[in-house]
């Protein structure tokens, strides 16, 4: 037999409570109603079974099965959603309501990536960068600002502009357009090909093999360095470096580190620079700062370093009468040849003509020279001390003197003169004696000459 529900029109069951799992049918709208006791009118039960009347309630469970979702209206989720296959949406997607949500993509992008507006969008922020990006090609079309660019610069005829591994430019191509100054003023002029180095400030760094240029007009500012990273011209501390540093121009000073030697010329040139000092006040023009000191070697020295032979680079061993260096005084004499300098007088430093070179060994003389006649046609007379510590004057260059002094002509004394004090027993006992000489004998109190035979009294 059939099963009858309770029944009544849907104004009645509103009137009512239905008992706790009671179903209610109403007969003028066709709808099924099923009561928990506490619900005036009951709850609806779908009976078509292709919609809901009212919100569905899942009272902690979840919805399970392997069919599909379709909806037409929108899904609200509290929670979070959780998709093992692939997620299509459609229409505009907006992720986030706040700057404080994040994405986090750790799958690939496989499609491009394009705004809805043509230059309107960023990709990040003056306070938000991205750390590093990589790009195969990157294509600005208008500005591109950047701390710093590590990349070759490559034309489009594929001239590599820029290289970024020598840090070389390479301006060989077509240069189009005006270069402008941090002040904005023009430093380079496109139309009228000028290059205007007073108009504005040059500043960067210029790499070349070579830089060739007739004139240079306005003032450089700038650190030179050369390709090993020394520092050439320091333009904080206003320094002029050369050889890696050891050789510094400061102020009104050379500045030498360590033992170097400043040199002019070297062995190997064909022909030797000149340095030459002009001075028109009297002035000092060398002056010579010195330690002082108690013997020779508690001082600075003035040396002349010869070099023997025609090879300066090979030198051989000193030979007796090698001179080593000259200090010549000169003067100017407009008459002669359209002016030329006459030398008067010289101090010669000579390897001593009369000794024997031997290793280790280059016995010396010095002879002050003076020009009683012409510079064409020279009158040399020289005062010269020797290796054995001899003494002649009035002789040539060159003379060898014959005794301690050996003066050639007339000496003459303004005060007395003391010839030597000795017995007769030490007069009797020398080595070496020769016709002339004079001697002061103490035992008979006599000034006596040597004759060719003996000695005579002179009083």
């Amino acid at each position: 037999m059939a099963l009858k529900l309770r029944r009544g029109t849907d104004s009645q069951r509103a009137l009512i409570t239905p008992a706790d799992g009671e179903l209610i049918y109403t007969t003028d709208t066709k709808k099924l109603y099923i009561g928990d006791g506490s619900t005036a009118g009951g709850n609806r039960v779908d009976t078509a079974g292709t919609s809901l009347e009212a919100n569905l309630s899942l009272n902690n469970y979840d919805l399970v099965g392997t069919g599909n979702i379709n909806t037409t209206g929108n899904i609200t989720v509290t929670g979070n959603i959780t998709a093992d296959g692939n997620l299509t949406l459609g229409g505009n997607l907006t992720v986030g309501d706040a700057s404080t949500d994040t994405i986090n993509l750790t799958s690939k992008v496989e499609s491009h990536i394009l705004p809805d507006v043509d230059s309107a969008r960023n990709i990040g922020s003056s306070v938000l960068r991205w750390g590093q990006g990589h790009f195969g090609t990157l294509h600005v079309t208008d500005d591109l600002n950047a701390g710093s660019i590590n990349a070759n610069i490559i034309g489009d005829d594929s001239t590599v502009i820029i290289n970024k591994a020598t840090g070389a430019l390479n301006a060989s191509g077509t240069f189009k357009g005006d270069v402008k100054a941090t002040d904005n003023s023009s430093f380079f002029n496109a139309t009228s090909k000028a290059v205007n180095a007073g108009a504005g400030t040059f500043t960067g760094t210029v790499s070349a093999a070579t830089i060739e240029s007739e004139n240079i007009v306005g003032n450089f500012k700038g650190t030179i360095v050369g390709d090993d990273s020394t520092i050439l011209v320091d333009a904080v501390n206003s320094r002029v470096n050369l050889n890696n540093g050891t050789v510094s121009f400061v102020s009104d000073q050379i500045e030498l580190t360590g033992t170097t030697f400043l040199k002019l010329g070297k062995t190997a040139d064909a022909s030797s620079p000149t340095l030459q000092l002009t001075n028109v006040d009297a002035s000092k023009p060398i002056d010579v700062i010195t330690k002082a000191g108690t013997g020779a070697n508690d001082t600075s020295k003035f040396t002349f370093s010869a070099l023997h032979g025609a090879n300066p680079q090979s030198p051989a061993q000193a030979t007796a009468g090698d001179w080593q260096g000259v200090l010549t005084g000169q003067s100017w004499d407009p008459t002669h040849n359209g002016g030329v300098y006459v030398p008067s007088s010289i101090i010669a430093f000579t390897v001593d003509g009369n000794e024997t070179i031997a290793a280790d060994t280059a016995k010396g003389k010095i002879e002050f020279i003076t020009n009683a006649g012409t510079g064409s046609s020279p009158s040399l007379k020289s005062m010269s001390f020797d290796a054995a510590g001899k003494v002649k004057i009035n002789g040539a260059p060159g003379d060898v003197a014959g005794a301690n002094l050996d003066v050639v002509g007339t000496a003459q004394f303004t005060d007395t003169v003391k010839f030597a004090n000795m017995t007769t027993v030490e007069r009797n006992a020398l080595a070496s004696v020769s016709a002339g000489m004079v001697i002061y004998n103490t035992t008979d109190s006599k000034l006596q000459l040597r004759t060719g035979v003996a000695w005579v009294d002179l009083n």
